[in-house]
């Protein structure tokens, strides 16, 4: 799949898992990680390291998220930041 390009929804969280263990400090396999995972909690993410998530999502998804800051701070859960990404790569085409 090419970047910017929309995959089916299970490749593209699968990606998006895989990204997200690239990331966080601690020891976890994508499969474990579910759309209600908590990014805080579960995941141990701070404003660090949702930023380096979110710049990773660029670059793998070709997204921006210039003008989504209120999202991006509304983010809770994996699946709210799915719902984001996932919402950019198909307007981005």
């Amino acid at each position: 799949m090419s970047i910017g390009q929309v995959g089916t929804v299970a490749d593209d969280f699968s990606a998006f898992s895989a990204l997200i263990c690239q990331v966080v400090a601690i020891d976890i396999a994508p499969e474990s990680i579910a759309e209600g995972t908590s990014l805080a909690d579960d995941l141990m993410m701070d404003s660090i390291t949702t930023v380096s998530l979110l710049a990773l999502c660029q670059e793998h998804f070709g997204v921006n998220l210039d003008g989504h800051a209120h999202q991006v701070a509304n983010m809770r859960t994996v699946g709210d930041a799915f719902t984001l990404i996932r919402s950019l790569t198909a307007t981005a085409e």
